[in-house]
């Protein structure tokens, strides 16, 4: 597997949207969980109002126009995906490549995977339930958050 392919395939998934968090953190839209509802909903009366919606939804979209001519081209939008994709890669490659060739290779890859169910199998019997998989994306979303925080200070 090559960086070509990877990088192709990374923005392939940006594209097609399978990257959701990441690649409609811009795109207007209506909040699907309830973090994203409670973040939107700035009276936090449980009901969103147009302005709350648009106030958010209108800043963040408006930030790709890097020109500040009040409207986003299809060259920033473009931009936005490229830099999005740059990222999955180098984040794809900083977890899966453990020898850092810029290349996953299927013992990497198994390698991988196996790290995360070791990590999901709380109790260690050898199988992932449900709820397992469900506290280790908890711990590893407060372990994203904690590391952004490090990482915002540190430029800071």
């Amino acid at each position: 597997m090559n960086i070509r392919f990877l990088a192709a395939l990374s923005a392939a998934l940006v594209i097609a949207g399978a990257s959701a968090t990441a690649g409609l953190a811009r795109e207007p839209g209506m909040p699907r969980s309830e973090r994203a509802f409670e973040r939107l909903d700035s009276n936090k009366d449980g009901a969103l109002a147009i302005e709350e919606l648009e106030t958010t939804t209108v800043r963040q979209f408006m930030s790709l126009d890097a020109d500040k001519d009040d409207k986003v081209t299809i060259a920033e939008l473009e931009k936005w995906l490229n830099q999005l994709a740059q990222r999955r890669i180098d984040r794809i490659l900083s977890r899966m490549d453990a020898d850092r060739d810029a290349a996953v290779t299927r013992t990497e890859l198994r390698g991988y995977i196996a790290g995360l169910f070791d990590a999901a199998d709380a109790d260690n019997s050898g199988g992932v339930t449900l709820q397992e998989s469900r506290a280790y994306h908890v711990v590893a979303r407060k372990q994203r958050t904690e590391a952004r925080k490090a990482r915002s200070q540190a430029r800071q």
